[in-house]
């Protein structure tokens, strides 16, 4: 149960998918009309410009980067090449990996992080999951920065140490940021740099909540191993990026000052809807991203908004979560404030 159902749901405001809140750069937008006149043409298959632009963005080779319909087509991939017997996966985490995981018959273990520690991967919780890594056998290990549904970001030494174990113990490290880009201090915690000190790290990003274009299905994949990446390339279809997705994330890459308003504008508002959630009597954990996990005593809170119209994302699917657990997007400061007052009159309609 992924968010962003509203093919099958009345609504008016979708608070249940992360996307930027700026929406997508007006040039995005242009490149993307541009494209709808060309796609009586195939795409690229090689995605040579778009790759070419990534590798130029981290100091990297075209052949050190991998572009797919989305991340999730890259994470099937990985599965794919890898073929896992087992994998360890931090809980709660994003239900997604599940799914890639289990086409392959994978065995899947949680590393459950503590509620009484706000889910965050620190101190002696992280020692602990090393000395699982170190000792369980494991073929792949996902982490995901920051962290999906906490929005809480890892220390960027806390995770080399992650890769080190990794490395030594054999287990392919996938380390997804797909949502690093919108938070404050990106460049400090990103392992967009420190992969290449190590042998077994890729690292998963992707366009869509960057640059508000779910829609579009872009996402890339870094690795340091051009023998691996081949191999990976080998378990994706031909042409799997479209022209007009290859369009729009070569214009993204040419923006200036668009990520920089967007992590000012997201924290901002992200302190406004804590805040107010909080004021509500919700529980709500730290986030260093664009949206919010919080707690809540109504059981029945998504289905009781999506009968005002907002769809906001029910966590109990989140392995280590359960009812009560919501996560909402930060928007924009108008349907921020209305999504409150709604949350606030049915809470006092409740009273009565």
């Amino acid at each position: 149960m992924h968010g962003g159902d509203i093919y099958r749901n009345k609504v008016h405001t979708d608070f249940s998918v992360n996307i930027n809140p700026l929406g997508i750069p007006e040039q995005v937008r242009e490149k993307l009309a541009e494209a709808i006149g060309q796609v009586q043409a195939y795409p690229d298959e090689r995605c040579e410009e778009l790759r070419e632009k990534l590798a130029m963005r981290f100091g990297l080779q075209q052949e050190n980067v991998l572009c797919g319909n989305g991340a999730s087509e890259l994470l099937l991939a990985i599965s794919r090449w890898r073929r896992p017997k087992k994998a360890l996966l931090l809980a709660p985490g994003f239900s997604g990996y599940r799914r890639a995981l289990r086409a392959g018959d994978c065995r899947i273990t949680h590393f459950y992080l503590r509620k009484d520690e706000e889910f965050a991967l620190t101190g002696e919780r992280a020692k602990e999951l090393a000395e699982k890594l170190r000792n369980g056998g494991f073929d792949l290990f996902i982490l995901t920065n920051p962290s999906n549904p906490t929005g809480k970001l890892t220390e960027l030494e806390t995770v080399r140490m992650l890769a080190k174990t990794c490395e030594e113990a054999g287990t392919v490290m996938v380390v997804d940021e797909c949502f690093m880009e919108l938070t404050a201090e990106p460049e400090s915690y990103s392992m967009t740099k420190a992969f290449l000190e190590y042998s077994n790290i890729l690292v998963l990003r992707a366009f869509t909540k960057t640059f508000a274009i779910p829609g579009i299905r872009l996402g890339y994949l870094l690795c340091k191993d051009e023998a691996v990446a081949k191999k990976i390339a080998l378990q994706l279809p031909e042409w799997n990026v479209s022209l007009p997705a290859q369009a729009a994330g070569i214009a993204a890459l040419e923006q200036e000052g668009y990520l920089e308003a967007s992590r000012v504008f997201v924290k901002s508002q992200r302190a406004f809807l804590e805040k107010g959630l909080q004021k509500l009597g919700a529980k709500v954990y730290q986030s260093d991203a664009n949206f919010l996990l919080f707690q809540w005593k109504d059981e029945e809170l998504y289905e009781k908004l999506l009968k005002q119209g907002y769809l906001i994302r029910d966590c109990q699917d989140y392995e280590g979560l359960g009812k009560g657990y919501y996560r909402i997007a930060v928007k924009n400061r108008m349907e921020n404030e209305m999504l409150l007052q709604t949350i606030e009159t049915m809470q006092g309609s409740q009273k009565r």
